[in-house]
């Protein structure tokens, strides 16, 4: 797999706007309510919004062929926004790759705790890598209980 991580650029953005509302509108489903679709499909759009994600925060993408196939951001407190892979392209190593960056980035800029929400289509993946989980609180959307996980790690 051929694939290479870079920190996000402004030529970035056309790429990462298209990716991160495909991922929210088709994956997310499985994983958002439609409130939350609803305001990330907006923030995928608003390009003010990415221009200052990438100067403030750590975003980092995996690029292969042109595209971009994975990404992460976190912000300087060491809070995992988000890191997902593209559907197309999970099982592939490209996530455990940019977890690899995202921790080499938080020692670099002396993070020592990571933290993120976690769903249970990733909580393997977050616990594979370290993190200890815990349960939040169980709310119920749309008739469905649904329970939210923070993960917490110490590097």
């Amino acid at each position: 797999m051929d694939y290479k991580i870079t920190r996000a650029t402004d030529n970035d953005l056309p790429l990462m706007q298209r990716l991160f509302y495909q991922t929210v509108t088709t994956y997310g489903s499985l994983l958002f309510t439609k409130a939350e679709i609803k305001i990330y499909s907006r923030l995928a759009t608003n390009k003010i919004y990415w221009q200052k994600k990438f100067k403030k925060d750590y975003v980092y993408n995996a690029k292969m062929n042109g595209e971009i196939v994975g990404s992460f951001s976190m912000d300087t407190n060491g809070t995992i926004e988000y890191f997902f892979v593209h559907m197309h392209y999970q099982g592939r190593g490209i996530a455990k790759g940019l977890y690899q960056v995202l921790e080499e980035v938080a020692i670099e800029s002396q993070i020592s705790t990571l933290t993120t929400q976690i769903h249970l289509a990733t909580r393997a993946f977050f616990e594979k890598n370290g993190f200890k989980i815990v349960k939040n609180a169980v709310k119920v959307v749309g008739g469905d209980e649904v329970t939210s996980y923070s993960g917490v790690k110490k590097l």
